[in-house]
């Protein structure tokens, strides 16, 4: 693509690239993971023995300034990446500035994103989820925006520990690496793939115990806990009709998890866990499994074991049915534990004692296993979204500098930084190497841990070149004894269901996404009206029939191609 652009040809992109977004953002590589070994996706990062001396080389000489387009940090302390401790500490080691740009997190990235590369002037990185440009990150390199960093021997040998770490370890390579093996896009990876077993459903122990029942590990027994909430007045507090036994809210989590136990994932292709072949919600057990599935909820719903207003309540209004002791059972990630059980405890200061959130291993139902609907359990990296030089720096000079800046981030003593901030000012290290958040972290007059914690580090966070820490995960999200056991339930769940990142080729995406925008809007035109009652379960055969002549066999065609591509690799 080049620099000058005719206004008509910015235009023609633009529009192409925004329709692009819309239809890849919810279709095109949503379905992240492969259920396989447990090997961590990275093994070892200290293969540098001259990293001490390179960083001391490189923080000598001119500081190299390049531009970095990516989303703003937005936390209630500290908005902008330039003021956050560990960015100042890599530029100072690596003798760079960083001129960030880029939307605040509330406006539409993807949209933004397009619209900047589509003008042609672009920054010399930019960050995006690379299946939502027209043709996929093979053809932003293609199209001469991406530079292909593999396929220049020199850019290489500036990147030892990356390309190291891409020979070591076959599924961080699979993961992030094109058909051919062209490794031009740099994204978090994983160390431990247990960090990503942070999400699920939890159940309120304590309304278990008001009610004379154990914690559900099935569907029926699920149901059996669900009613009692409802019959029992199970939160005490005297009136019988004040519980809401399940919430949601228009993200549709907790249905999104629960549907797993049928065997089922929301409106993307995934392993059947019968053939080990790719399968489509309403294709598995020839559309049975679907059926059954909205037949048990609208079931439950009908009998009020649902919250009415699930899909169309915002997560606010959803946690605050859960704060104020009304909900027994809903989605929830390992960083609510804590706030939640404070929240509830100062809300019933005479039950505090009893108050028991407890996350569950995913309930067994007709598939006939746990299964959960959580691609982190086996994603060994982002893969599809990451940062890319662009030409530009090639232009400009600055790539070298940039190709150093993101090995090094890439580094034990680089990653550290990135996960805990600098040693003495927000962390200490004990002799062992076990690591304690320092009282400028934790004890802040004016912001929680969990904020204050971004002006030095970044723990939890990926979308950046660097290794995850699930130490520093752990120092946040499993700071008490509810956290910690949602953590270890939720990661005895089966991950037969998923599938790997993966990207398709331009002709792939097309036809793909033309498929599947057709195929999820009907489905959703009629998924929730069946559950609610606004729809007839009648319904269902001449949805099934219209999802088969929209072409569903041929998107499920197409998405086992690209499986079988990525497992060639």
């Amino acid at each position: 693509m080049k620099k000058t652009l005719s206004l008509i040809i910015v235009l023609a992109l633009v529009i192409s690239m925004l329709a692009a977004c819309a239809s890849n953002s919810s279709n095109t590589g949503v379905a992240d993971e492969k259920a396989g070994d447990s090997n961590q996706a990275t093994t070892d990062t200290t293969n540098n023995q001259d990293q001490d001396e390179d960083t001391e080389d490189q923080s000598s000489g001119e500081v190299v300034e390049f531009t970095y387009y990516r989303p703003r940090l937005n936390r209630n302390n500290i908005t902008d990446y330039d003021d956050a401790l560990w960015v100042q500490e890599l530029e100072k080691r690596m003798n760079v500035k960083i001129n960030f740009m880029g939307p605040s997190s509330g406006d539409d990235y993807n949209q933004a994103v397009n619209i900047l590369l589509a003008a042609g002037d672009y920054p010399d990185a930019v960050y995006m989820n690379w299946n939502n440009y027209n043709g996929g990150l093979r053809a932003a390199i293609d199209d001469g925006i991406v530079v292909d960093v593999s396929a220049n021997e020199e850019y290489k040998q500036l990147m030892p520990t990356w390309f190291g770490l891409l020979e070591e370890n076959e599924q961080l390579r699979r993961a992030v690496t094109l058909d051919d093996g062209t490794s031009a896009l740099f994204c978090h990876i994983e160390n431990e793939l247990k960090r990503g077993a942070y999400a699920g459903y939890a159940i309120r122990k304590d309304w278990l115990d008001n009610v004379g029942l154990d914690v559900p590990t099935t569907i029926d027994e699920l149901y059996t806990a669900l009613k009692a909430f409802k019959e029992q007045d199970a939160n005490g507090n005297g009136d019988k009709d004040d519980e809401i036994p399940m919430t949601d809210d228009s993200g549709k989590g907790l249905i999104n998890f629960l549907m797993a136990a049928w065997g089922l994932r929301y409106n993307m292709p995934y392993i059947d866990p019968d053939t080990g072949k790719m399968t489509y919600w309403t294709e598995y057990k020839d559309g049975q499994a679907f059926t059954d599935f909205l037949t048990t909820m609208k079931k439950w719903y009908d009998e009020g074991l649902i919250d009415p207003e699930f899909a169309s309540q915002d997560g606010s209004a959803k946690e605050a049915k859960i704060t104020s002791d009304q909900a027994g059972f809903f989605f929830a990630y390992t960083g609510n534990y804590a706030f939640w059980s404070d929240a509830l405890k100062t809300h019933n200061p005479d039950k505090a004692d009893a108050i028991e959130l407890y996350g569950m291993v995913p309930v067994t139902g007709p598939a006939g296993k746990p299964y959960t609907a959580n691609d982190a359990h086996v994603r060994y990296a982002a893969s599809n979204e990451g940062t890319c030089v662009t030409a530009t720096a090639e232009e400009n000079g600055t790539i070298e500098a940039i190709l150093k800046l993101f090995d090094y981030m890439y580094t034990e003593e680089g990653s550290e930084i990135i996960n805990w901030g600098v040693e003495g000012v927000s962390y200490t290290k004990d002799a062992d190497g076990n690591r304690t958040w320092t009282e400028a972290v934790t004890n802040d007059p004016e912001f929680s841990f969990s904020d204050k914690v971004f002006e030095f580090a970044l723990p939890t966070w990926g979308s950046w070149p660097k290794v995850m820490s699930y130490d520093a995960f752990a120092s946040i999200e499993l700071t008490t004894d509810e956290s910690a056991r949602a953590h270890e339930n939720y990661w005895q769940a089966d991950t037969g269901l998923l599938v790997p990142p993966l990207m398709m080729n331009q002709d792939e995406a097309e036809e793909y996404n033309q498929i599947m925008t057709d195929v999820n809007t009907a489905i959703d035109e009629v998924f929730i009206g069946v559950i609610v009652g606004t729809k007839s379960l009648d319904e269902i055969p001449a949805l099934l029939e219209k999802v088969e002549n929209m072409g569903i066999q041929r998107a499920i065609e197409i998405y086992q191609g690209v499986y079988d591509r990525y497992m060639a690799k």
